[in-house]
């Protein structure tokens, strides 16, 4: 009895000492940078995590509200500390007023382009309800996200022909890569945008769901993106074949969503 006693105490005593020898290991492995790209047809709505920060880039159509919502709880999301809506069309900010109400968000960051209609005041009786910071973005801006540095362009201009080129494009730095989310950035915008010094992109969230401009090749050779994620239908795409001349993989979250994950040196994606 003794000896058993002896031995399960040794026991013991050898899996308190791995606890303690492997715990700090455990502890110092930094958590990856989690993106969704959501599949909600030709529409935006990019989630970015990273040490429990987190970010929501445009919030798809009003018809599926619900459907981003019940895809945000499946990735475990209680709070957006950002929502960041790029322009006011219907496609990226739908569900806006939906996600605002039934989310816990820090701020909401909007581009200074504004619309006269029901969304917008659906947004704004919420963001009034429960007082949620509100920004209109005049100038770039710059913040940290965990271990994430994020960058937001604004456009130069006040005037455009249409309301694409008020998109706001995020840019994040995320160790040795780097992200660009175009938001529906269209011709002149991208004319503005070709002028400003950005690094090779690793991550390139198409702009205007795909469709080319007279401006969508120079830029792409610009940014040489390494992955390209559209947000449409294959059928629907006009610059699959300018992105795949620079060697870039494409892929489409239409009816899927694209999740990807990065340790700042490499992306993994499924």
């Amino acid at each position: 009895m003794k000896s058993k006693i002896i031995k399960i105490g040794f026991l013991f005593f050898i899996g308190l000492l791995l606890f303690f020898l492997i715990r700090p290991l455990v502890s110092e492995t930094p958590e990856k940078t989690k993106i969704v790209i959501f599949g909600l047809g030709k529409a935006d709505s990019i989630y970015i995590e990273s040490e429990n920060e987190t970010i929501l880039i445009d919030a798809g159509l009003k018809s599926t509200k619900e459907e981003l919502a019940l895809k945000l709880k499946a990735v475990r999301v209680k709070r957006l500390d950002y929502l960041i809506l790029t322009h006011p069309d219907k496609d990226h900010v739908g569900g806006a007023s939906y996600i605002l109400d039934g989310f816990e968000v820090g701020k909401l960051i909007q581009s200074n382009h504004f619309k006269d209609t029901k969304r917008e005041a659906r947004i704004q009786k919420v963001v009034d309800e429960k007082e949620i910071e509100n920004v209109r973005l005049t100038e770039d801006l710059s913040f940290e996200l965990g271990t994430l540095k994020v960058t937001i362009i604004t456009p130069e201009e006040n005037d455009y022909k249409g309301d694409n080129d008020h998109s706001l494009i995020t840019l994040i730095e995320d160790g040795d890569l780097n992200y660009l989310f175009a938001g529906d950035a269209e011709e002149e915008l991208l004319e503005e945008t070709l002028k400003i010094d950005l690094p090779k992109i690793d991550l390139y969230k198409v702009a205007h769901h795909g469709r080319e401009n007279p401006n969508s090749e120079k830029f792409i050779e610009k940014i040489s993106p390494k992955l390209s994620v559209i947000t449409n239908s294959k059928k629907d795409s006009e610059v699959e074949d300018l992105l795949e001349k620079q060697g870039s993989t494409v892929m489409y979250a239409f009816e899927k969503d694209i999740h990807l994950s990065s340790d700042g040196k490499e992306i993994e994606y499924k």
